[in-house]
């Protein structure tokens, strides 16, 4: 019997780690590869049978944050293509300086990021940053992502 516990818990502990990496690799690639990531802060969300919502945030490295700091919005120019595909679905609008626009926050968080188990602390930090100069976003279909170089992070957020 405890052979039996010990080979379930061990298919449970595989079966996270790999649903992990998975989810790990599956977000990552929808950030463009312009802007160079670490690791992942939080992945988490929402989903049911078609739809769903949730957030990715991972770290952004210190060269990304360093180019950012020198060029400003112009660093996102050509950062409109995920690292996943080309195609339409994959391509973010222009980039803009923050603040987002108050409709994303009308109702506390913008689309995506309520669905996310992010903690507190952490999901006011992001608003700030969001709410003044200094941060930069863009959308795409049912998606958002915001770059953080002072908190050295990048927020995607989708919904739908």
């Amino acid at each position: 019997m405890k052979k039996f516990v010990k080979s379930i818990i061990l298919i449970l502990v595989t079966i996270h780690v790999l649903w992990s990496v998975y989810e790990y690799f599956w977000y990552s690639s929808l950030i463009p590869a312009k802007i160079e990531i670490t690791y992942a802060v939080n992945i988490s969300g929402q989903s049911g049978l078609r739809e769903g919502c949730g957030a990715a945030i991972f770290g952004i490295t210190n060269a990304t944050t360093d180019a950012i700091s020198r060029q400003g919005i112009d660093f996102f120019n050509d950062a409109i293509y995920s690292r996943r595909s080309k195609d339409l679905r994959y391509t973010y609008r222009s980039w803009k300086e923050t603040p987002v626009p108050k409709t994303w926050t009308s109702e506390g968080t913008w689309p995506g990021l309520g669905c996310s188990s992010v903690s507190r602390p952490l999901l006011r930090q992001i608003l700030l940053a969001a709410s003044k100069k200094g941060s930069y976003y863009s959308t795409k279909d049912e998606a958002w992502i915001v770059v953080i170089p002072s908190l050295k992070l990048v927020v995607f957020s989708y919904f739908g």
